[in-house]
């Protein structure tokens, strides 16, 4: 496919990708946007009107010679200009308040798209991609708005105006300028021909930059862990470079626009006046002359406003290719439709039978086997359930299931006794305190940690969460509920992380706690007493454990086993002891590395 070719699937592309993505103007956008056209074409008048005022005071001068009649032209032109300097300001603010409210929209319209996804969507998308399309992508796009918008209505406004005037005109000048504006296009076509491919590559390219940096951030304690900063360097700077090379290779095509658009408009004025030249000499008469030399700058002036909007036009297509890939990103997020939708039904939290699996079976997209597979046991009303197994065995996977994080790719999950597929979003997880394996922290303070997500909460229920959590004392060290925490946490250890997290399960009073091996970095007697303290607090909620130590799930009603998938046993600790290999084989390793 040649380079033409590409260009004009660029071109077609952005088309299409732009009238998706303004499907979210509203009606005040449009509305504005009239508004910019109406000054916009007044602006354009008032500019064309201003060399006509210099004809008529070159006429006045050769005619007259009277001051007075000049300053009423000079005052009537300075009057043109200070109102088209007025309209020129009121434009550009309107085109900053359309693009600004049109990225603001967009931005809302991507967080909550990417709220409603499942883990499935969120795999998909990269977490460095997601930010990168919600902040540099928008960005790309109001930029283009902001320059676009104008060019887009002043450039054919002037040129079709100024076109009109000039046809009055002599036609030996009328041909100049149409052989400078033929030469104009073939240049924007030239450069729009090598430009537009390589911006792409540019994007491209950029993103790659971002993706290196974002592993670099993130990865840092291993990078230094391993003395790896040199080959680190040399990936960032590999990435670097191609995207330099290529932003090189794409400005020195842009770097003829300039040079070659001024040689043209001079080339032009250049012309205008030899021509010029000729008649006036052919011309009889001293006021003829100067008659027809004031034509003729008038003239000129129009040639040029007509090359300087082209050149106005070939600026916005420059910044079309990055507006082209950006739209096609944000598109590819809006467009996307959650797999996981909730249904009308808000379950019964009274249900004797509070979490359910039937026949479970569990694939990751584009995985070749099931993780899970035959799942079925019943999880009580105010029981407390374990789910141990080897790594890998799938307890992560399982407890998954219960929020609605995924769902199931056989059989049926139910909670509440409803079926999970049937109940309302908000319902299910509201009733559920879900304490995940990672123990995320956000930056902010003790307090606003632990009442996330509550609508009111006060002090004295905040400290009751800590309390239980046994998370009060070293909040008390640090300062109280208003310590600072860092980003992910940084200045807390691992257990005092995983506490926090509990107690943000706990302050939400939850009918159904889910717990993703949530206490192992607790020592055995903090892990005990937060064990008790939760039954204590909580006498008739439910409980699901998973864990990989015996001392955390053998006071547990049940402990089912996972091994490969499957359940291997499901019991106490003294029958499983008897009767399950796999959790035999557990308990007794664990026991030989205590000893």
């Amino acid at each position: 496919m040649g380079e033409s070719e590409r260009s004009g699937r660029s071109v077609g592309s952005f088309i299409r990708d732009v009238r998706s993505v303004l499907r979210y103007f509203g009606r005040l956008e449009w509305t504005v946007v009239a508004l910019v056209f109406v000054l916009t074409v007044a602006q354009v008048y008032l500019d064309l009107r201003i060399p006509e005022y210099m004809a008529s005071i070159t006429e006045t001068l050769v005619n007259h010679g009277s001051t007075d009649l000049v300053m009423v032209d000079a005052w009537s032109m300075v009057k043109c200009a200070l109102a088209s300097l007025a309209m020129g300001m009121c434009i550009t603010l309107l085109i900053g308040v359309v693009s600004s409210r049109y990225s603001m929209r967009l931005r809302e319209i991507q967080f909550e798209r990417v709220q409603g996804f499942s883990m499935e969507e969120m795999g998909r998308f990269s977490t460095y991609s997601l930010i990168t399309r919600s902040t540099n992508d928008i960005k790309q796009i109001q930029d283009f708005i902001g320059i676009s918008l104008e060019s887009l209505m002043r450039a054919p406004v002037v040129c079709g105006l100024a076109l009109f005037k000039i046809s009055c005109s002599d036609l030996s000048w009328t041909a100049v300028t149409v052989v400078a504006v033929g030469l104009m296009l073939v240049l924007v076509g030239c450069i729009l021909r090598r430009t537009i491919p390589g911006f792409r590559r540019v994007q491209r390219l950029t993103d790659g930059v971002n993706r290196v940096s974002a592993e670099l951030i993130d990865g840092i304690r291993v990078i230094r862990a391993y003395n790896a900063e040199g080959f680190e360097r040399g990936r960032f700077s590999e990435a670097n470079g191609e995207l330099t090379r290529n932003n090189l290779g794409v400005y020195r095509v842009m770097a003829f626009n300039v040079p070659f658009n001024a040689l043209i408009r001079n080339s032009l004025t250049m012309a205008i006046y030899w021509v010029g030249a000729f008649t006036i000499a052919g011309t009889a008469g001293y006021e003829a002359r100067l008659t027809l030399f004031s034509d003729m700058i008038v003239f000129a002036t129009y040639s040029v406003m007509i090359l300087n909007g082209f050149r106005t036009l070939t600026q916005m297509f420059n910044l079309m290719p990055r507006a082209t890939v950006a739209s096609q990103r944000i598109a590819e997020v809006i467009d996307t439709v959650p797999s996981i939708v909730g249904g009308p039904s808000h379950g019964d939290p009274a249900h004797d039978v509070a979490v359910s699996f039937r026949d479970v079976s569990f694939r990751y997209p584009g995985a070749g086997s099931d993780t899970l597979s035959g799942i079925t046991f019943d999880v009580g009303r105010g029981e407390t359930v374990a789910v141990i197994g080897s790594t890998g065995s799938g307890k992560t996977t399982l407890v998954n299931l219960i929020p609605r994080f995924y769902d199931a790719t056989g059989g049926s999950v139910e909670v509440m006794g409803t079926p999970i597929g049937d109940l309302d979003l908000d319902a299910l997880r509201g009733n559920i305190g879900f304490v995940s394996q990672d123990n995320s922290v956000l930056s902010g303070t003790v307090r606003s940690n632990v009442s996330y997500g509550s609508a009111s909460s006060s002090d004295e229920s905040v400290t009751d969460a800590l309390r239980t959590a046994r998370a009060d004392t070293f909040v008390e060290d640090m300062g109280g509920l208003d310590s600072r925490i860092e980003e992910r946490g940084r200045n807390l250890s691992g257990g005092q992380k995983q506490r926090i997290s509990i107690a943000r399960a706990v302050h939400k009073s939850p009918g159904i706690f889910v717990f993703d091996d949530s206490f192992s970095a607790l020592d055995f007697r903090t892990d005990r007493d937060v064990r008790s303290a939760l039954r204590e607090r909580f006498p008739d909620a439910t409980v699901i454990v998973v864990a990989q130590r015996i001392g955390t799930v053998i006071g547990s009603d049940r402990i089912v086993v996972l091994d490969g998938g499957r359940i291997a046993g499901i019991g106490t600790h003294d029958e499983l002891m008897s009767s399950c290999t796999v959790y035999r084989e557990i308990a007794e390793s664990q026991i030989e590395g205590a000893e």
